[in-house]
């Protein structure tokens, strides 16, 4: 046995090995690696907290229209020190006006110590404020809605990184079985050489061009190894696992690749359902609710409040039934108009218009890429179409030319050099075709992302 044989029994047994490895690993379909990254994936768990965290805003927002109540309880012991002061202290009735006569004396008082319990409850009502609290209330909805399409389109992402990562591997192992019949097919080759060299048919230079064949086909064999070992890491990190770990996925052969709508219709749905876009469609809305906002701070705002408050040296007469004695009450509704608060408010109505201004364009600037991407994406696949039934047609003449190729050797008027050339020429239009096939679903997946289709999986 030479080198050569023994070089590819090694291979072909450590091969075995690693197949007879990862046969312990469960078959992964598109779906099952789906519904793994949708369960690992952090950035989905981050866009989900954000939607809650805005959900949240609602509510505070709505607040705003309910009452306020508010209590307060107090018990302690209150100290005076004894002190000397001037106030005014009666020292007569003046008899024809009725009124009693004061005069300022310095007096003294004496250090006084006493109990001291109270007990309040307010309430607050806003009754109108002209449209503050309810553009509040809409643009806080707004935003809450636009973070529930930021779950939607990174849920969308999350699966497109998981079909572009498992076509890639898809791709990788059927390229590794093309390098691997051209390796074995090289090997092949030098078989032959060398048995008709023994044997004085041909030539050293015919045994080692096909060994030069060979190893270009060893090497080409191992960069498509590493190359399956890569595409394994990508996919384990697009669905939130250890780069390491082992993977097995299964095809599934009934899945189309190419769309039956038409360019004008993905554009339609992609303007429709596109999450992207319909977040900053709301994000818009949010906006112009705070520029309306913004402009009713100019307005006065119109409440009312109730308090009842008890105050007395004997606890038992503040906290009892008797709601009728011992207490201070107030009712009241008042206004609140800012007149000058240093120009504030006129920087937050403009702060507010641009803001709005930045949101429109943005809609505006997105609505336009949208369509550029649907039509990228179109102009692909309408490529990989033409790419996938030329190179059909290549595998087939490069098969024939092969044979041919072989023929004319074997009667005498061929060289090693042109099988050799028809060998790389079979191959790449095999590894050209197997690149178009899933590069093509690749674009497909784009092409549904971009629609607003991610979810929809096959």
């Amino acid at each position: 046995m030479n080198k050569v044989t023994l070089l590819l029994t090694l291979l072909w047994f450590s091969a075995g090995v690693v197949s007879a490895q990862s046969s312990d690993v469960p078959e992964l379909t598109l779906q099952d690696c789906i519904k793994i990254a949708l369960e690992n994936n952090s950035t989905l768990r981050v866009a989900q907290k954000q939607e809650q965290i805005a959900g949240t805003n609602v509510t505070s927002a709505t607040s705003a229209w309910l009452p306020s109540i508010n209590t307060s309880f107090s018990s302690g012991r209150y100290f005076q020190g004894a002190r000397r002061v001037k106030t005014d202290v009666p020292i007569g009735f003046d008899e024809s006006t009725g009124q009693f006569l004061y005069k300022q004396l310095e007096i003294f008082q004496a250090s006084t110590e006493r109990n001291s319990h109270s007990a309040r409850v307010s309430l607050n009502q806003n009754i109108f404020d002209f449209g503050q609290t309810l553009y509040s209330i809409k643009s806080n909805k707004a935003i809450a809605q636009a973070s529930e399409q930021n779950v939607v389109s990174t849920r969308q992402a999350v699966i497109y990184n998981v079909k572009r990562a498992y076509y890639e591997l898809l791709k990788a192992m059927r390229l590794e079985t093309v390098y691997q019949e051209a390796a074995d097919l090289a090997q092949e080759e030098v078989n032959r050489a060398q048995t008709m060299m023994d044997i004085g048919i041909s030539s050293q230079a015919e045994v080692f061009q096909a060994k030069v064949s060979f190893g270009n086909a060893r090497t080409s064999l191992i960069t498509q190894k590493n190359a399956v070992d890569i595409a394994i890491a990508q996919l384990n990190n697009a669905l939130g696992r250890d780069p390491g770990m082992p993977v097995a996925v299964k095809e599934d052969p009934s899945e189309p690749v190419f769309p039956v709508i038409s360019f004008d219709e993905a554009v339609k749905t992609a303007i429709q359902n596109n999450s992207e876009l319909k977040a900053l469609n709301l994000q818009a809305k949010s906006s112009q609710y705070a520029l309306r906002m913004a402009q009713s701070r100019y307005m006065p705002v119109i409440g009312a409040n109730v308090t009842y408050s008890r105050n007395n040296d004997d606890i038992s007469r503040v906290y009892t039934s008797k709601l009728d004695e011992d207490f201070t009450a107030s009712l009241g509704i008042g206004m609140d108009l800012n007149i000058f608060n240093g120009f504030a408010d006129k920087a937050n109505s403009q702060r507010a218009r641009l803001n709005h201004q930045v949101d429109l364009e943005n809609l505006a600037e997105r609505k336009r890429t949208l369509t550029a991407e649907v039509r990228q994406y179109f102009l692909q696949l309408q490529a990989y179409k033409d790419f996938i039934e030329i190179n059909q047609q290549n595998i087939e003449a490069a098969r024939e030319n092969l044979r041919l190729q072989q023929e004319k050797r074997r009667v005498g008027s061929g060289t090693e050099l042109e099988v050799s050339q028809a060998q790389v020429e079979l191959t790449r239009a095999q590894a050209n075709l197997v690149q178009a096939e899933y590069e093509a679903k690749t674009a497909k997946a784009q092409l549904e992302a971009t629609m607003g289709m991610g979810d929809v999986t096959h």
